[in-house]
């Protein structure tokens, strides 16, 4: 006995049939249409596919076509533009309203079997694939909020910088990007070259001893205790990096297991892990608040060297018991996917596979300027935000406000940005929104508070009229929301997604190093600068990042990635040109790559089904289907193979 998934455009994955033959006739529309099956044995205890149902015997019985046939004909982004029944827009928004009345009944039920089942499924999905971005978050912004502290307990060191050098108090506001940045090059090659999961343990085995370092940090001498500090930010930030494309490639190569779910949840899988960032900034902060006020007894000035020290040291030191069980997961219970080692065994690729390096710089180096682009761009604005945040919280309450009064205005501005985070995670995998309207609309507005600030900046400040500061603080709390509703997510996303699995970390690595450079270079930079022309250097830079999406990032919202692998597999064997699926379709492509490359010109659906058919008719089963063969087969198929009978999860 076989079962026969359909191979139209398209089809989810459970629309699956018992069929005889290699073709079945069914009728669309009232035409007759043959439609092409893939078999697969299939054993007596296997679940029935839809449309047919098991008899006593334990033989399939067909009970009627039940398959969506316009979705059986007709690729989703083929349907016909405009606002009438039936069309594109009508029909994709129709099917996501049903997905979610099904998904929130689906949380629900499981809410009222047990209460505390969504949130444990939240935390096996989203939370701990994202936890070292948790890690980051909670660090790495802890820096900024340390400053803070220091000024005021240390003033001697960080403000007079009279036992302290200068050159290294500041370094220690930039010197962890420059260590991310190393980190996501050397960790995103590693991650293509030696797997995910080794990688991963690498990684977090330096973070561990950046953490340690952190909380252990001192010294004879306040000036070698800064050095101290600036070498333990370094090397917790090269651990960090890793952690960028190791936690987006698997997070996206995971959801494609499921490729139903990948192809209209794929994004929110990986933007929900990405989420634990802004929650490490909010749990950071509550942790010092919490800490000072125990250690300072109210946390307001004067903060003792002792209270000052036992507050970030131990807000340091509760991560190393975190990062432990995060090594003991990654080791005992993460396990490896394997769709970087079969892409590997098929093209016969041993190490690191530097002929995919030379063909994404060939092929996708135009997507290269687009993420890293855009990631540069997001990053410049998103780190002078916090460059910013003195400013603010200096116009609301003064200068000489205490610690506890910035850590909480600090605290309500990570609020703001979790709810962008989420925002931006629940509408990214719209069809109708997509991630390149979601990038240029983030950066359109951020560049459009930021130049309204610039051009209103004295009048905005005017303490005569206390109206306007507010107005000043709603615009940087909105900024703040606008820019994580957006570019500073779907960058992280879309950085991932656009490349095959054979180089997928290696590009990620590189777009998100680019983006560290836009970080250290406003970090740097904006320090010069005056108030206002902090404003005004940065919303350009918005602007340039909404264009540079606009031109170079393609929009792969509802695509499967497995057809992008079928393209990379026509890459490799030299005829690019040869391949016509859906991953050419002009919705799927830049605009470079539409009216510069002409790649759109290569979609044919027609001549894509028949390749499909031609590689499949000559052969009498099938493994994976889009898994390509290793003997030249220039149409990218397996021959046929002793194969598995397929899961519940499969049907």
């Amino acid at each position: 006995m076989y079962i026969y998934r359909s191979m139209a455009d398209g089809i989810p994955r459970e629309h699956e049939e018992a069929l005889d033959e290699n073709m079945r006739v069914i009728e669309v529309e009232g035409k007759p249409t043959a439609v092409l099956g893939i078999r697969y044995k299939a054993t007596t205890d296997a679940p029935p596919p839809i449309g047919f149902a098991r008899t006593a015997s334990g033989k399939l019985a067909d009970t009627g076509p039940q398959i969506d046939e316009l979705e059986q004909q007709e690729y989703w982004a083929d349907r016909p533009s405009g606002i009438c029944g039936g069309t594109r827009l009508t029909s994709t928004f129709r099917e996501e309203l049903v997905e979610n009345k099904q998904e929130i009944s689906s949380v629900w039920n499981m809410f009222k079997n047990d209460p505390l089942a969504p949130a444990s499924a939240y935390w096996r999905t989203y939370g701990m694939p994202g936890i070292g971005l948790f890690l980051e978050g909670y660090v790495i912004f802890s820096i900024s909020n340390n400053s803070t502290l220091f000024k005021q307990a240390y003033p001697k060191c960080w403000s007079k910088f009279t036992t302290c050098n200068v050159t290294w108090t500041q370094a220690t506001t930039y010197v962890q990007l420059i260590g991310i940045l190393i980190g996501q090059l050397m960790f995103g090659v590693m991650g293509d070259w030696i797997g995910r999961k080794a990688t991963m343990l690498i990684d977090m085995s330096v973070i561990l001893i950046g953490v340690i370092l952190l909380t252990v940090s001192r010294a004879a001498t306040d000036y070698n205790w800064v050095v101290f500090y600036a070498w333990a930010q370094f090397i917790f930030g090269v651990g960090i990096g890793g952690e960028y494309p190791m936690t987006s490639t698997r997070a996206t190569e995971e959801s494609e297991e499921n490729r139903q779910y990948a192809q209209r949840h794929r994004g929110r899988k990986v933007m929900l892990a990405y989420t634990m960032q802004g929650w490490g900034q909010f749990i950071n902060l509550s942790v010092l608040l919490l800490l000072l006020n125990i250690f300072n007894h109210h946390g307001h000035a004067p903060y003792p060297r002792g209270a000052s020290g036992a507050t970030w040291r131990v807000s340091f030191g509760i991560l190393i018991p975190v990062v432990l069980y995060v090594l003991y997961y990654r080791i005992y219970v993460l396990k490896e996917l394997k769709l970087l080692s079969s892409v590997k065994k098929r093209d016969n690729v041993k190490g690191y596979d530097w002929k995919s390096f030379r063909l994404l710089i060939t092929y996708f180096g135009h997507r290269l300027i687009g993420t890293g682009g855009i990631w540069f761009c997001n990053d410049w604005y998103f780190y002078g935000n916090g460059v910013f945040r003195s400013t603010f919280v200096g116009l609301l309450v003064g200068s000489s406000a205490s610690v506890q009064v910035n850590w909480l205005y600090s605290y309500i501005n990570t609020g703001v940005q979790l709810v962008g985070y989420y925002s931006a995670a629940m509408c990214v995998d719209y069809r109708w929104i997509g991630r390149r309207r979601l990038t240029v609309f983030s950066f359109i507005m951020v560049a459009a508070i930021f130049a309204s600030v610039a051009g209103a900046y004295d009048h905005l400040i005017d303490k005569k009229h206390r109206k306007n500061i507010h107005v000043f603080q709603f615009l940087y709390y909105i900024s703040s929301f606008f820019g994580l509703f957006g570019s500073h997510t779907t960058s992280f996303l879309l950085s991932a997604e656009m490349y095959p699995a054979q180089i997928r970390s290696t590009a990620h690595g590189i777009s998100a190093a680019t983006g560290k450079v836009g970080s250290i270079c406003v970090v740097v930079w904006l320090n010069y600068l005056g108030n206002r022309n902090k404003f005004w250097i940065t919303w350009p830079v918005a602007l340039l990042g909404a264009v540079i999406c606009w031109v170079f990032v393609a929009d792969l919202t509802g695509l499967d990635l497995a057809e992008q692998e079928r393209r990379w597999f026509f890459i490799r064997n030299g005829s690019a040109k040869d391949y016509h699926g859906p991953a050419v379709h002009w919705r799927h492509l830049s605009r470079f790559e539409r009216h510069v490359l002409r790649l759109h010109r290569q979609y044919d659906p027609v001549a894509d089904l028949q390749q499909r058919r031609e590689a499949r008719m000559a052969r009498p089963s099938y493994n994976n289907p889009l898994k390509p063969v290793t003997n030249g087969n220039a149409n990218g198929y397996t021959n046929g193979e002793s194969i598995q009978a397929p899961t519940a999860a499969d049907i």
